[in-house]
C-alpha cells in the first residue's frame, strides 16, 4: 500500500468511528502502486433540500447524485430516458417513465469496470396511489386525501394536504428527472456500493466516498512523465516533439498503366544523414513501424464476486415484492428495513448475505409468494 492510500485509510477508519456512512471498499480497493492515489470526499447530504422523500426514506436528487458519481470516481457513459403510456385495469391510462444508464470506474491497477446497463422504472400515478393507500383509481379516489395517523396508529377521520389528482401531477412534473435519478443511482450502487435510498440516521452523518485517481505528483517526478503531462496541457501531438518520419509520397500524376513501383516516390536519405539523425528520431521511427509497435490485447473483463451477486439478488428482491417485504412480522422485525440495513452495512460478508436472502424467502414463500 503506497503512501496515499494508507492516508486514505486512516481517514476513512476515523470518519467510521464517527458514525459515518463508508461507501468504498477499505479492504481491497487501494492501489499499490505510486502511479495511482486515492482521493476522499465527505459529503454533506441534507435529506429537506437534497433529497426527494419516499416511503419515509431518501432518494438523492439528480445534482447531488452528479456530486456522488464525481466523488466515487464514476463517468457515465450512457443515459437517456423514455417515456411509455400505458392502460393498466387499476389505474388506466397513463405515462410511466424509465431511465436507462450506465457508467465506469477506476479500479486499484488502473484498469476500468463498466457497469450493466441499469434501467429505473418511475409510475407516478401508480406511486401516489401507493402513498394513498388507494387501490384503484376513479373520480372518487382522486377526490380523496390522506387520513390523520395519529401516534398510536390508529387513523382518524380528518383528512389533510392535496388530493390524490393532484399528487399525480406533482410526481409527473419530476417524473422523467426520478427516473434518471434512479437510473444513475443504480449505477452508482452497483459500482461503488450506495444503499437504495438513505435513512434519517445515514444522513446525520457526512457520507464518505473515495475515487482512484492518476498520481499527478508522482508522473511530474519523471522526464517522460513532465514531456507527456506538458504535452497534454498543451494539446500537443507527442510523436511532434521528435520529429516527422520519413513517409511514402503517391504520384497520382502518373498514367494508370504504370507499375506500382513508378506510382510511388521513394524519398531516400542522402549520404550523412543516416549520421546526422538525432536518438529521438530513430527512436520516434522505430515507434511508427507497425512491426514493433503491436497493438495491445485489451485487458479481460472483469468477472462479478460471489458477494456482488447476492448484493444483486438481495437488490432485487427488496425492488420486486417492496410492498410484500414492507410490513411488521409477527416478532416485531421488518423485512424489508433488514434487508436494506444488510446491503447498507459496509461489514457485510457472503454469509450475512446469504443468511439474509434465506430470511427473506422464507418469509416470502410463507405469504404465498412463490420466488
Amino acid at each position: 500500500m503506497n503512501k496515499s492510500s494508507e492516508t486514505a485509510l486512516t481517514i476513512f477508519e476515523s470518519a467510521k468511528k464517527d458514525g459515518s456512512l463508508i461507501c468504498f471498499d477499505t479492504k481491497n480497493g487501494f492501489p499499490q502502486v505510486e502511479l495511482y492515489r486515492t482521493e476522499v470526499t465527505a459529503m454533506d447530504i441534507n435529506k429537506d433540500s437534497d433529497c426527494f422523500e419516499i416511503s419515509k426514506k431518501y432518494m438523492p436528487k439528480r445534482e447531488v447524485v452528479d456530486r456522488i458519481g464525481e466523488a466515487s470516481g464514476i463517468i457515465f457513459i450512457m443515459g437517456e430516458t423514455k417515456a411509455q403510456e400505458i392502460n393498466d385495469p387499476a389505474c388506466g391510462k397513463h405515462t410511466v417513465y424509465t431511465g436507462i444508464a450506465q457508467g465506469k470506474v477506476r479500479l486499484p491497477d488502473g484498469t476500468w469496470r463498466i457497469s450493466s446497463v441499469c434501467e429505473y422504472e418511475f409510475d407516478p400515478t401508480l406511486r401516489a396511489m401507493l402513498d394513498y393507500e388507494e387501490t384503484e383509481l376513479t373520480p372518487q379516489s382522486k377526490a380523496r386525501r390522506k387520513k390523520y395517523t395519529d401516534k398510536d396508529g390508529v387513523k382518524k377521520e380528518r383528512s389533510y394536504g392535496n388530493t390524490l389528482g393532484i399528487a399525480i401531477l406533482e410526481y409527473q412534473k419530476m417524473g422523467r428527472q426520478r427516473a434518471n435519478t434512479g437510473a444513475r443511482l443504480r449505477v452508482i450502487r452497483e459500482l461503488v456500493g450506495l444503499p437504495i435510498a438513505f435513512t434519517d440516521k445515514q444522513l446525520e452523518k457526512p457520507v464518505v466516498f473515495g475515487r482512484i485517481v492518476q498520481n499527478t505528483s508522482h508522473i511530474l517526478q519523471t522526464p517522460e512523465g513532465r514531456i507527456m503531462a506538458t504535452a497534454q496541457a498543451l494539446g500537443v501531438d507527442v510523436a511532434s516533439l521528435f520529429g516527422k518520419s520519413k513517409m511514402l509520397i503517391d504520384d497520382t500524376a502518373n498514367s494508370s498503366d504504370n507499375t506500382a513501383e513508378n506510382d510511388k516516390i521513394n524519398i531516400t536519405p542522402q549520404e550523412g544523414d543516416e549520421a546526422e539523425k538525432t536518438e529521438a528520431e530513430k527512436l520516434a521511427e522505430e515507434a511508427g513501424s507497425p512491426e514493433e509497435s503491436p497493438f495491445p490485447e485489451p485487458p479481460p473483463p472483469r468477472k462479478e464476486t460471489e458477494f456482488e451477486q447476492l448484493t444483486g439478488i438481495l437488490s432485487e428482491f427488496i425492488e420486486g415484492f417492496r410492498d410484500a417485504l414492507d410490513v411488521n412480522a409477527r416478532d416485531g422485525n421488518n423485512p424489508c428495513k433488514l434487508a436494506e440495513a444488510e446491503l447498507a452495512d459496509p461489514n457485510a460478508t457472503e454469509e450475512s448475505r446469504k443468511t439474509m436472502i434465506v430470511r427473506i424467502r422464507t418469509f416470502l414463500t410463507a405469504k404465498g409468494i412463490n420466488v
